[in-house]
C-alpha cells in the first residue's frame, strides 16, 4: 500500500475532524510556498540533524545520541505543526525538543546517572530522587558551568516556550484567542489554525532558534564530530540570521 495516496479516502473532509486536518495540510503547503527563506533554514537544520545522527556508529558517549534522536523527532513534529498553523500547541513540542537535548547533556557519559534515570519508576523513592536530580535548575547549572552563553540561550528559549504555549499562560493564550463584542455580548474565539501574520513569523523563528540551541548543546557533547564533519561551520552560517 502506498504511503502517499494521490486521492483522499472515502469520507475525507466530510466531518469536523478530517475537515480540520485538510485545512491543516493546506496550510503546510501554503507556508512552504510563501515562507521560502524560513523554510530554507528549517530544511537546512533538518539536514544537520541527519548528518549528525544518521548512521552514527558507536558515538562516545552513547546515551546523549539517543536523546538527540528524540530531539530531532520533536523538531520535525514542531515544524509540521507550525507550518500547519498549530502555533500554540507547537510550543509544547519545542519544549520537548529542547529538554531532550538538555537531558542528553546532563547524562553525558555518566553511566550511573543514566541507570538511575532508567530505573526512575522502580519505586516512589527512586522516582522522587530522580525528579529532584533532574530538576531544570540542576541541568541549567551544569550547562552554565560548561558554557554560560549556551546556558543563557537555553534559559531564554525555555522561558519563551513556557510563556507562549508549553504551559497555559497569558501570552500564548492571548496569541491564539480573539475577543469581539456584539452589543452587550462578548464572543470568544479560539484560533486552532493560524494563517499569515506575526504569530506565524514568530513561531517559525522560534522553531529555528530552538533547534539551533539544540545543536549548541550537541556541540558541548560531540565537538570533534561536529567540527570534522563541517556541521559546526554550517551551523554558524545559519546562526548569523538569528
Amino acid at each position: 500500500m502506498s504511503s502517499r495516496p494521490t486521492t483522499p479516502p472515502p469520507g475525507w473532509a466530510q466531518n469536523t475532524l478530517s475537515s480540520y486536518l485538510e485545512d491543516f495540510s493546506g496550510n503546510r503547503w501554503a507556508t512552504f510556498h510563501n515562507k521560502r527563506p524560513e523554510m530554507r533554514d528549517l530544511i537546512a537544520i533538518d539536514g544537520l540533524f541527519d548528518r549528525l545522527l544518521h548512521g552514527a556508529k558507536d558515538p562516545e558517549p552513547m546515551m546523549p545520541a539517543m536523546f538527540l534522536l528524540r530531539s530531532h523527532s520533536a523538531y520535525r513534529t514542531a515544524v509540521s505543526m507550525v507550518m500547519g498553523g498549530q502555533l500554540y500547541e507547537a510550543l509544547a513540542i519545542l519544549r520537548l525538543c529542547l529538554e531532550h537535548a538538555s537531558y542528553g547533556f546532563f547524562i553525558g557519559g555518566d553511566q550511573a546517572r543514566w541507570t538511575r534515570w532508567m530505573k526512575r519508576n522502580e519505586s516512589a523513592t527512586t522516582k522522587d530522587k530522580v525528579r529532584k536530580e533532574f530538576k531544570l535548575n540542576a541541568i541549567l547549572r551544569e550547562l552554565k558551568n560548561k558554557d554560560a552563553g549556551v546556558a543563557g540561550n537555553f534559559e531564554h528559549l525555555y522561558e519563551r516556550l513556557i510563556d507562549f504555549g508549553a504551559h497555559p499562560n497569558e501570552s500564548g493564550f492571548s496569541m491564539s484567542t480573539l475577543l469581539s463584542r456584539n452589543g452587550n455580548e462578548t464572543h470568544i474565539s479560539a484560533v486552532y489554525l493560524h494563517g499569515e501574520g506575526v504569530p506565524l513569523d514568530f513561531a517559525l523563528k522560534t522553531t529555528a532558534q530552538v533547534a539551533l540551541c539544540v545543536f549548541q548543546i550537541a556541540y558541548l557533547i560531540y565537538p570533534v564530530k561536529m567540527d570534522l564533519s563541517g556541521i559546526r561551520h554550517d551551523l554558524d552560517q545559519i546562526m548569523t540570521r538569528y
